[in-house]
């Protein structure tokens, strides 16, 4: 039994002798961060279910700094970015989600961040016999909505750092799944 207890701290004494940079929250003072998403929004996570029904793709921004992170991400209805005049009405869904968080760099290559946010998901009408023109003269239909849910969404983010500058992640929460590409622009070689 002696012999496990010396192994054992040994072992415990060479492991803080490795001057790991565990939890080392000056990894934060280098973090200002833009990214993109692209993943699912919209779906709704109950224990032991998933409803799909506002589920689609989406994409959206990542923004951090000091450590404190938010991102974006949005599915805008299928049918509203249509080219086409047609008499046709189509039943679309819209989502989006907003969060915030801190990353907590467990190493130096390897940050986990718990999230917390807001995300709803919108259903309704696309009128295809509509047309719009935005400032960027995309051509746009009309979507009117009926019905619209909020939510409280929370989640965790994982990122890794393959390179100083550069963060590939993802994230899961109780509304969407998606990744992230970030870069470092504190870290980015002159």
């Amino acid at each position: 039994m002696k012999k496990v207890v010396l192994i054992a701290a040994l072992l415990s004494v060479m492991t803080f002798s490795a001057k790991a940079q565990v939890f080392d929250f000056t990894n934060n003072l280098t973090d200002f961060t833009i990214g993109l998403n692209l993943g699912v929004v919209g779906y709704d996570y109950a224990p032991g279910q998933i409803d799909k029904t506002f589920s689609g793709l989406g994409t959206g921004v990542s923004f951090s700094l000091l450590g404190v992170y938010m991102d974006f991400i949005y599915q805008s209805p299928e049918h509203k970015w249509g080219n086409k005049i047609t008499p046709d009405m189509y039943y679309d869904h819209s989502a989006l989600t907003i969060n915030m968080g801190y990353k907590i760099p467990v190493t130096y290559w390897l940050n986990v961040t718990p999230l917390i946010g807001y995300s709803n998901e919108t259903e309704g009408w696309t009128d295809c016999s509509t047309i719009n023109v935005d400032e960027d003269r995309s051509i746009y239909h009309d979507y009117d909505v009926e019905e619209r849910y909020n939510h409280f969404n929370y989640g965790l983010g994982l990122s890794v750092k393959p390179i100083k500058w550069l963060e590939i992640g993802g994230v899961c929460t109780s509304h969407a799944v998606y990744g992230n590409i970030s870069v470092n622009l504190m870290q980015i070689p002159q």
